[in-house]
């Protein structure tokens, strides 16, 4: 097996639209007009530090609300134009993992841009994620987390990267690792994602699939995840002409034991009522 990269990703979480009182927010923050030519990027880390880099605000806000595009209502068009550098962290790392900076991103947007929106419940093309077998036994890669959550241990960048190849992620995080088989033809993916919620799950497999993924496993806790497939464009993971079994509905189905069905279901939008152009620090 020939490796080709490794990416750490962060799992975002669902959340509401409205800004309570007290709402959490991060210790350290500042926003920035982004001045320089690069990749867009967004981090969130298990030392409790969040980043994006060269990001729109409209990217900012379906993470920060763990939306997929088509969920996102009323938005300006400056929000996805305009970019943003994001540099904003927490004095000590979260014991219940990087998923629980979502709700203070969505503070720092509200405090930055005047955000203020709210929720609504529409009926849109989506898939739903259920348990592939009646007797709802899960697939060979599906456990009860093993990861530490308490936040008592946090790994340092090195220990990380030194893991990501064979071991597996802290709480909250996932390694994808792009690698050629040994036929030499294909690239794959393996993703080992640790200590995540069913809710969440389906959350990071909307960009795969190209629309909203709703859980309706009834699995509650947290979960590590282990599951490997061919690479392939959205179009076809999503049920389009090129392929009759999309490579990652199958691995969704072999190895974790769970199925996307396609439908137009219920689901929860984010609609804009205003925004407004940066707060600068």
């Amino acid at each position: 097996m020939r490796l080709a990269g490794v990416l750490l990703l962060g799992v975002a979480a669902a959340g509401s639209g409205r800004l309570l009182a007290q709402a959490p927010a991060f210790d350290v923050a500042s926003i920035k007009p982004n001045i320089t030519v690069g990749n867009s990027a967004i981090q969130v880390n298990p030392n409790g530090r969040f980043t994006a880099t060269n990001t729109s605000l409209r990217a900012l806000i379906l993470r920060a609300f763990a939306l997929h595009d088509s969920q996102l209502i009323g938005a300006p068009g400056w929000i996805g134009t305009e970019r943003f550098d994001v540099n904003a962290r927490t004095e000590t790392p979260l014991p219940t993992g990087p998923e629980a900076m979502m709700p203070m991103l969505r503070t720092l947007l509200t405090e930055r841009f005047r955000l203020r929106t709210h929720t609504e419940m529409r009926e849109l093309p989506a898939f739903v994620l259920r348990f592939a077998r009646r007797d709802r036994r899960p697939g060979p890669l599906i456990r009860t987390t093993q990861a530490d959550c308490s936040g008592a241990q946090q790994p340092t960048a090195a220990e990380i990267r030194a893991q990501a190849r064979d071991g597996w992620p802290p709480c909250g995080i996932a390694f994808m690792v792009s690698f050629v088989d040994s036929s030499g033809n294909d690239l794959k993916t393996r993703i080992r994602r640790s200590a995540i919620a069913m809710k969440d799950f389906a959350t990071t497999l909307q960009t795969n699939v190209g629309r909203p993924v709703v859980d309706r496993t009834g699995l509650d806790g947290r979960f590590d995840l282990e599951y490997s497939f061919a690479q392939q464009p959205a179009s076809s993971a999503a049920g389009g002409p090129d392929s009759n079994q999309p490579a990652l509905l199958v691995a969704l189905q072999e190895q974790l034991g769970l199925k996307l069905e396609s439908q137009r279901t219920a689901v929860p939008v984010l609609v804009i009522d205003s925004v407004e152009p940066l707060i600068e620090n």
